[in-house]
């Protein structure tokens, strides 16, 4: 069995660890690292891994550790990244993978080089509602499918992970790259750079924004992204015939409602744990089987979506202090 360790003790770092104690028989929960020692060792403690170590790079050291989670701050994904796969370790990134397309596509090529797994862990790509949209959409229960609208908002503008450019701050990378993923399951590949208007906090960073994206066919995509406040948090394909929504917060919705002229049907969708089950599973059924890539998770909607963000932080006139 894969040992699974965890890098990081914050917030995402206690619901993978919860997560992986929570379904046994996936992969060992073996060790947890923060620049804290004790953090490390009560998370341990609290969720059965073996192991805890009070640097990343004892982590790293360790021989019997064989993929990483990453969970620390945007800023520091590609950093943290670079420094598993150069200890050859399978790694899977919290989202997103990297603050711009280029660091991902660098970092792709080290995997390769390694013959190391990396994937990225936006979560709503693996649960059970990202399949069954695709199942209801191909089915052409809701006809021909014309747009996707969503709302996402969180009042989250004061936390230094989105107030902060030293922490590639903004709702971009951290909420807006959900609806730009429910639109790439559910459209595809754009025609072109997405376009949008943005709202800055006093450091220049986007704290609300509007976006649109066009698909072939005259399809259209139109979200607005708060956070400044709570929104409805919900997310609607439309169709010639009907509709699916994903129920709040789409991001991890455990239920979809479709509307078509068969009635009105709800899709009830529980998670087997906490929603972060399914990214775990797949990397360990993909090393399992050998592949360096989840299919859920492919690459190339990694460097998809994160193209996309580089082009609207472009227009915006946002660029990180690191870069």
């Amino acid at each position: 069995m894969l040992r699974f360790a965890i890098l990081t003790a914050g917030n995402i770092a206690h619901h993978m660890a919860r997560t992986v104690a929570a379904v046994p028989g996936v992969v060992e929960p073996y060790a947890i690292a923060a620049r804290d020692k004790q953090r490390a060792a009560d998370l341990a403690a609290e969720c059965g891994f073996a192991k805890s170590y009070g640097s990343y790079e004892e982590l790293m050291a360790d021989p019997l550790v064989d993929v990483v989670y990453i969970g620390s701050t945007h800023n520091l994904h590609a950093q943290h990244v670079r420094m598993a796969l150069n200890a050859g370790k399978h790694v899977l990134c919290e989202k997103p993978l990297t603050v711009n397309a280029a660091q991902a596509r660098e970092l792709f090529a080290l995997a390769d080089e390694k013959k190391l797994l990396l994937t990225e862990a936006t979560w709503t790509r693996f649960q059970p509602a990202a399949r069954a949209l695709r199942e209801i959409l191909d089915s052409g229960e809701i006809g021909r499918v014309v747009g996707l609208t969503a709302n996402m908002g969180c009042a989250v503008a004061h936390k230094p992970r989105i107030a902060l450019p030293e922490l590639a701050g903004g709702v971009l990378l951290d909420l807006t790259i959900y609806p730009l993923t429910i639109a790439d399951i559910a459209l595809g590949q754009p025609l072109g750079a997405p376009k949008g208007l943005c709202a800055k906090n006093e450091n220049g960073l986007d704290v609300q924004e509007a976006v649109q994206l066009e698909y072939e066919g005259g399809r259209l995509a139109s979200f607005f992204v708060s956070g400044r406040a709570v929104l409805d948090n919900t997310a609607t394909v439309w169709g010639e015939q009907g509709r699916v929504t994903l129920e709040a917060d789409f991001w991890h919705t455990q239920a979809l409602t479709v509307e078509s002229p068969r009635g009105v049907r709800r899709v009830e969708l529980p998670f087997d744990a906490t929603g972060y089950e399914y990214e775990v599973r797949a990397v360990a059924a993909a090393l399992e089987s050998g592949a360096r890539e989840c299919p859920d998770m492919p690459r190339s909607a990694t460097l998809r979506i994160l193209e996309q963000m580089d082009a609207l932080r472009a227009a915006w006139g946002i660029r990180y202090p690191f870069e």
